[in-house]
């Protein structure tokens, strides 16, 4: 009877020490830093994907992802997205310049586009995300070498901002195509205007579009 009064204080006491530990409120690791329970420290500090053109293609609103650009990495956003029986279309927002990118809105010349003020025409609200806070315009296009010169103002123009920015990282199907610009060359022909080209990011001059060129506006 001895012996097993012992083995039962036993067994109490060592109850009661297990219970104590696990009441504790300092028992050992922190369990906010445990595996599967992250500290509020770590909560938003992923990183943002890398932009893809693919899938921006299906990106639904709010997505956001990065480009990796000379000056360091870029955000870009999906604004709007419009479906429509056609097809669906995307505002993607330059985060760095701030900058509203429209979708597609068809082949244009630069005369027309500027002449019938393409980018504010109603005829194109889904391709500008039905966004009505912003005013949008056609992009300006010069070479960075004309910043102050021949009439232009003394900064980037807008297809300049948005190469630097990485653009052609994240709108799909752009390197397939030119794209007209508000921005005209001069002389020898009035005519002529400086464009995007959507394959090797550079701006061009000698050619209006001939109808055949793109348009996407832009807005701030």
């Amino acid at each position: 009877m001895k012996i097993t009064s012992i083995l039962i204080g036993i067994l109490l006491a060592t109850a009661a020490f297990l219970l104590a530990q696990a009441l504790s409120p300092n028992k050992g690791a922190d369990l906010s830093g445990s595996a599967g329970h992250p500290s509020s420290d770590d909560v938003g500090k992923s990183a943002p994907e890398t932009c893809d053109p693919q899938t921006i293609a299906k990106a639904v609103k709010g997505y956001t992802c990065t480009v990796k650009t000379k000056s360091g990495s870029v955000a870009w956003r999906v604004e709007t997205v419009i479906p429509t029986e056609s097809r669906t279309f995307r505002v993607m927002k330059d985060l760095k310049s701030g900058l509203y990118v429209s979708d597609d809105v068809g082949k244009h010349s630069h005369e027309t586009a500027l002449k019938e003020n393409l980018c504010q025409s109603p005829d194109y609200s889904s391709q500008k995300g039905n966004l009505t806070s912003v005013t949008w315009r056609l992009p300006s296009g010069y070479p960075r070498s004309l910043n102050g010169k021949n009439g232009f103002p003394n900064h980037d123009s807008d297809f300049v901002i948005l190469e630097d920015d990485g653009i052609r990282q994240v709108i799909p199907g752009i390197s397939s195509k030119y794209f007209v610009s508000s921005s005209e060359a001069g002389k020898p022909a009035d005519y002529i205007s400086y464009g995007f080209d959507g394959e090797f990011g550079g701006i061009d001059a000698g050619c209006n579009g001939n109808g055949m060129a793109s348009l996407r506006c832009v807005a701030q």
